[in-house]
C-alpha cells in the first residue's frame, strides 16, 4: 500500500477543509436570502396595508401571563391611501365602537360613553403597533425567519417570525400569497408568552365601497374631544438642551428594545417640560416621561402605567410590558 506523505496529508486536509468552507459558505448566503426574502414579505405586507382595498371580518384576542383574558370580532373595511372602517360587532358592550380614518383625519367613536376623539394623521395614515410592525425596513433590533407556507381565511400565506438578535420571538406574521394583506398577527412579551392575536375569518378584495364609508359625522349632543397635534420629535441632544435637565435612562431595557434616539419630544405639564422618551423592539414601543418633581404626579400603578420619583425627578412609564418588565426598567432607573 502506498504511504501518505506529510505533503498528501496537508493537500487533502486543504481539499476537505476547501469543501467545508464553500459548504458554510453556501449555507450562509442561504440564511441571508431567506432574511432578505422575509423581509420582503414584511415590506410587502406595509405597502398592501395601504394600496389594497379589502373587507372583512377579524377577530382581536389579548393575553395576560399567557391566558386570554378578552377578545373582540371587527368588520374591517380598508381602501386607498390609509382610508379604513374598523367595527366593533361583538361581543354586545362592546358592538358599534368604531374608528374611522379619511387618510387625514381620524374619528373613534365610542357610543356608550357617547363620546368621540378626533385626531389629525401626522403625514398621512400610518400602521397601528397592533397591526404590523412600526419600522417598515429592517430594523436593527430584529432579525426576520421565513418559516413557509400556512392557510388563512382559505388564503395561502406566507409566515413570517421577527425575533431579537438573541433569538426571542417578538411577532408572527401570515401574509397574504397574492396579495401581500397581514392576514395574522401574533405579539410576544420579552418574557416569551403571547399577548395579542388578530386574524381574518372571511376576506375579500377589491370590494365596493359606499362614497361616505370613509367619513364620519358626530352624533347630536356628543362629547367631542379634538386630540391636539403630535409634538414634534428631535435628537435626544437637542430635546435635552430645550427641557433643561439630561435625561436619566433606564440601564434595563427588554430584550431587543432600544431608544429612539431621533424622536425625543418635549411636552408642557402645567407651563413645565417633561422629556418624552420612546423605546421600541421594531414592532412595539413603551413610552418613558421624565419631570422635574412636583407636577402632581401620583406614584404607584395607575391607569396608563406606573409612576414613581427617583432622586429630583418624576417618571412615569406607559405601555404595554409586563409587570416584571416595568419593575425592573424602574429599579434600573432609581439606582
Amino acid at each position: 500500500m502506498k504511504r501518505m506523505t506529510t505533503r498528501s496529508w496537508r493537500q487533502k486536509l486543504l481539499a476537505v477543509t476547501g469543501a467545508g468552507l464553500i459548504s458554510l459558505v453556501g449555507m450562509v448566503s442561504v440564511a441571508q436570502a431567506d432574511e432578505g426574502w422575509a423581509w420582503r414579505v414584511v415590506q410587502r405586507s406595509v405597502q398592501a396595508g395601504h394600496n389594497v382595498p379589502h373587507q372583512g371580518y377579524r377577530d382581536v384576542v389579548v393575553f395576560r401571563q399567557g391566558q386570554k383574558v378578552g377578545g373582540f370580532r371587527q368588520k374591517i373595511s380598508r381602501g386607498h391611501g390609509g382610508r379604513q372602517r374598523v367595527v366593533v360587532v361583538e361581543p354586545p358592550d362592546q358592538r358599534d365602537r368604531t374608528e374611522i380614518c379619511d387618510g387625514q383625519t381620524r374619528w373613534e367613536y365610542y357610543p356608550r360613553a357617547h363620546k368621540v376623539v378626533i385626531s389629525k394623521v401626522p403625514g398621512g395614515d400610518r400602521p397601528s403597533p397592533a397591526e404590523m410592525p412600526a419600522t417598515p425596513g429592517p430594523p436593527a433590533s430584529l432579525r426576520a425567519n421565513y418559516l413557509g407556507d400556512g392557510r388563512v381565511a382559505g388564503r395561502l400565506a406566507h409566515i413570517v417570525e421577527l425575533t431579537t438578535p438573541a433569538g426571542r420571538l417578538v411577532c408572527k406574521l401570515w401574509v397574504d400569497r397574492e396579495k401581500f394583506v397581514q392576514l395574522k398577527v401574533q405579539r410576544f412579551s420579552p418574557s416569551g408568552k403571547i399577548t395579542y392575536s388578530a386574524y381574518f375569518t372571511t376576506i375579500t378584495y377589491d370590494p365596493e365601497f359606499s362614497p361616505d364609508l370613509f367619513s364620519f359625522t358626530p352624533p347630536k349632543d356628543c362629547h367631542i374631544i379634538n386630540v391636539p397635534p403630535a409634538l414634534p420629535r428631535m435628537d435626544l441632544k437637542q430635546a435635552q438642551h430645550q427641557a433643561g435637565f439630561p435625561a436619566k435612562l433606564p440601564q434595563y431595557v427588554p430584550d431587543g428594545y432600544q431608544l429612539e434616539r431621533s424622536r425625543v419630544a418635549v411636552a408642557r405639564m402645567g407651563g413645565r417640560p417633561v422629556l418624552w422618551l420612546s423605546f421600541s423592539n421594531g414592532v412595539e414601543r413603551f413610552s418613558l416621561f421624565q419631570s422635574r418633581q412636583g407636577l402632581g404626579m401620583h406614584t404607584g400603578r395607575q391607569r396608563l402605567g406606573e409612576c414613581w420619583v427617583a432622586g429630583p425627578f418624576s417618571f412615569a412609564l406607559v405601555g404595554s410590558l409586563p409587570a416584571e418588565e416595568v419593575q425592573k426598567i424602574k429599579k434600573s432607573i432609581q439606582r
